[in-house]
């Protein structure tokens, strides 16, 4: 089944009635996310249980209390914890060009008119502008008879320019023609450039769906449905996303529980070193609480002694002297990482003045240096980045996020850029 029809044939109105009654108005709202939080699809809540029940990558306290309450959990348990206690119908990413596509269905006022039993469109209205034809306004009036309120919703289209979506105003009732005209006149506001003679106000028999949107979202519309199994048990689960499924959350198995899965699922040394480095900065905790890292550089392995890999990781950390004890000295002392471990421990010395004194002998190479060499100990230190930002203005942008909170040394830093 394609994930759009599958939309339409588990949405449940009455959910989305809970959804939208929060709403009085809202100038950005996503009404297509709301109609997709109120698609039942009790499979894919299945596989978020699945996934914080074996995994620690979840991090939902709803579905962590969920695990803690039902042990030997059945589809009645799920309906009536999720669906009827929590609301919670579903917990499916989308693909975005189906969101696209969705979104074609909704603002013209089709996919409510599917529903008929639960909802009415009472008013279509368009503003167009009689000397700028390629921008216009689409008002159309939702009736959602469980509440029995109505809200009014607003498309605004200028080429060249987002797009904006709007709740404009909630009635309690179903509003005359008369009340949604004024409503319109009183609160619309039009572009500077738009003289008020050239405003056309509309009533309009409906907004068509056109079909054409099937082939300008092709990816969306043709996107097929897909049912995960449910898993009873960690193994199968995790041959499951090694195989087919989630390769991220395999690799998760294999980070938290190398012992088990790493053999399963890495293959070779480069994509280990992926995992041991840091890229958007320094590692800061001690080695020795690495899991995953106690696992690699024990002497079970061979990555220890693997030169190549230690040259990848090695100056991911900051706990230099704890990362060192894994290596063997024959290492350590081969020609290619010896040089280069006597400039890491330049930056990891208590005497700060020393420090000072390297940075000013290697201005060229501060770059280098701040990307390779220091230590993040270094760039949350007011008086080493003082002098840091002396010589190379450019490194502010190094600043340690505990640092930015120092406001009386990012008033300094202020200053210098000031003079600069």
């Amino acid at each position: 089944m394609k994930v759009i029809d599958y939309i339409y044939k588990n949405f449940k109105p009455l959910a989305f009635s809970k959804f939208i009654n929060k709403y009085n108005y809202d100038y950005s709202i996503d009404l297509s996310n709301i109609i997709l939080k109120s698609v039942k699809d009790i499979h894919e809540i299945k596989n978020e249980i699945n996934l914080h029940e074996f995994t620690e990558i979840g991090g939902n306290l709803i579905y962590e209390n969920f695990l803690k309450k039902y042990k030997n959990y059945t589809d009645k348990d799920i309906e009536e914890y999720f669906i009827k206690k929590n609301n919670i119908l579903n917990n499916q990413i989308y693909d975005e060009d189906l969101l696209y596509l969705l979104d074609e269905h909704v603002w013209c006022g089709e996919f409510f008119r599917k529903f008929k039993k639960f909802f009415e469109i009472i008013f279509y209205f368009q503003i167009t502008y009689k000397e700028h034809d390629r921008m216009y306004m689409n008002f159309f009036c939702l009736h959602v008879k469980p509440l029995n309120k109505s809200f009014l919703f607003r498309f605004e289209y200028q080429e060249g320019v987002e797009e904006q979506k709007s709740l404009v105003k909630t009635f309690k009732n179903k509003p005359t023609r008369t009340e949604i005209i004024k409503f319109i006149d009183r609160k619309t506001v039009h572009d500077d450039f738009i003289q008020e003679a050239e405003i056309r106000l509309n009533e309009i028999k409906i907004f068509n769906y056109d079909k054409s949107y099937n082939r300008i979202y092709d990816k969306g519309f043709k996107l097929k449905h897909k049912i995960i199994p449910h898993f009873t048990n960690e193994e199968d689960y995790f041959n499951y996303h090694n195989t087919k499924g989630d390769y991220s959350i395999a690799r998760s198995f294999a980070l938290t529980n190398p012992k088990k899965y790493f053999h399963k699922y890495f293959k070779d040394w480069l994509e280990v070193s992926y995992f041991l480095s840091n890229y958007s900065g320094k590692i800061k905790e001690k080695v020795g609480r690495n899991k995953f890292f106690n696992f690699v550089m024990s002497d079970k392995l061979n990555y220890r002694s693997n030169i190549k890999f230690i040259e990848k990781i090695i100056y991911s950390y900051d706990d230099l002297e704890g990362f060192l004890k894994y290596v063997p000295k024959n290492i350590q002392e081969s020609k290619s990482l010896k040089e280069e471990i006597r400039i890491l421990r330049l930056f990891r010395v208590k005497n700060k003045k020393f420090i000072i004194k390297v940075f000013r002998k290697n201005v060229d190479k501060l770059p280098d240096l701040i990307k390779s060499y220091m230590p993040s100990t270094i760039f949350d230190d007011p008086y080493l980045m003082n002098e840091l930002i002396k010589l190379d203005i450019n490194s502010t942008a190094d600043i340690g996020d505990k640092l930015k909170k120092n406001k009386k040394f990012m008033l300094k830093v202020k200053k210098l850029l000031e003079i600069k």
